[in-house]
C-alpha cells in the first residue's frame, strides 16, 4: 500500500510539473534617489530625465529634523509641450506621498524644497520610484526546470 502511494505521489509531481511550464517575472520600480546638506538648503534638489513612459508611485522625503512650521517639496515634471507641477506641504521629519504622475519618455523632472522663514533645512534625503510603463517592461519567460537548475545550484553553493 505504501508503495502505491508513493509511485502515486510522484506520478502527481511530474504532472503539476508538466502543468505549468513557465513563470514570469516583472521587473520591479525603479529607485531614485539624491541627499542635499549644507548651510541652507533650497531650491532644486533633484533632476531626472524619464527614458519611457510609466508612472512616479511613490516620493520619500527625510529631512534630517522636524521642520518648525513647513516645507515644501514641488514636483515640476516638463517637455517642450508641457508643464504641470505638484506641491506638498511637509511637517514631519519623515514623510511619504503617493502622487502616481504619469510621465512619458523624454519628460524632464524636477524636485525643489522651499521652507517657511522659520525653519533653516540642512539635510534633506530625497527617494521616488518610478514604473515604466508595461510595454517598456522587459518579460521574461523561464521553464520551471530553468529555474529549479538555478534554486538547487544556488543551494550547493551556499552549503559549500
Amino acid at each position: 500500500m505504501e508503495d502505491r502511494l508513493n509511485k502515486l505521489e510522484k506520478a502527481t509531481e511530474r504532472l503539476m510539473r508538466r502543468a505549468r511550464k513557465h513563470v514570469v517575472g516583472l521587473i520591479t520600480p525603479y529607485p531614485i534617489s539624491n541627499a542635499v546638506i549644507g548651510d541652507k538648503v533650497e531650491g532644486v534638489i533633484l533632476r531626472y530625465m524619464f527614458p519611457c513612459n510609466g508612472t512616479i508611485t511613490k516620493i520619500a522625503v527625510n529631512l534630517g529634523t522636524k521642520p518648525k512650521a513647513w516645507v515644501s517639496v514641488n514636483v515640476k515634471i516638463f517637455n517642450g509641450a508641457k508643464f504641470s507641477i505638484k506641491g506638498f506641504m511637509l511637517d514631519k521629519k519623515l514623510s511619504f506621498m503617493t502622487p502616481k504622475l504619469p510621465v512619458e519618455s523624454g519628460d524632464c523632472l524636477e524636485l525643489s524644497l522651499v521652507s517657511s522663514p522659520e525653519d533653516v533645512v540642512k539635510e534633506v534625503w530625497i527617494s521616488f520610484l518610478w514604473s515604466p510603463a508595461m510595454k517598456d517592461v522587459e518579460a521574461k519567460r523561464f521553464l520551471i526546470s530553468e529555474l529549479e537548475n538555478d534554486i538547487s545550484e544556488e543551494r550547493q553553493l551556499i552549503t559549500e
